[in-house]
């Protein structure tokens, strides 16, 4: 009975059963994201550059999120730079990020991607 326990304990050691089926290794390589994301002072604030290889990319990327600023009712600051755009968001009425602002930016990355992938499938501004 010993020797079962042990081998048992052995076997948890190595990985942990999820629903008594399915195991799942404990040393499973996660790499992070990295935020692009920083924080400014005075006042404090959400600052990212986002870099376009076209203009076409820059523009489509600018009209996906300012309908979307139109939807969700907050808004960020806008700064256009050649083929880079600068968003800065900060909640005015308290001078510093909350979740709305961390919302905003998320929205701001996943139309990022968005419009990457699109652009290299292949499609259009329209």
């Amino acid at each position: 009975m010993k020797d079962y326990l042990r081998e048992k304990e052995a076997a948890s050691d190595s990985g942990r059963e999820l629903f008594g089926l399915v195991r799942e290794s404990i040393d499973v390589p996660l790499v992070p994201e990295k935020n692009e994301w920083t924080i400014a002072a005075d006042p404090e604030r959400l600052i990212r550059n986002f870099a376009f290889e076209d203009i076409e990319g820059r523009n489509w990327f600018l009209k996906e999120l300012l309908d979307d600023e139109t939807k969700s009712g907050h808004n960020g600051k806008i700064i256009i730079d050649g083929l880079n755009t600068i968003i800065e968001v900060w909640t005015h009425d308290i001078d510093a990020v909350t979740e709305l602002d961390l919302e905003y930016a998320s929205r701001c990355d996943d139309i990022f991607s968005d419009v990457a992938l699109l652009g290299e499938l292949g499609y259009e501004h329209r």
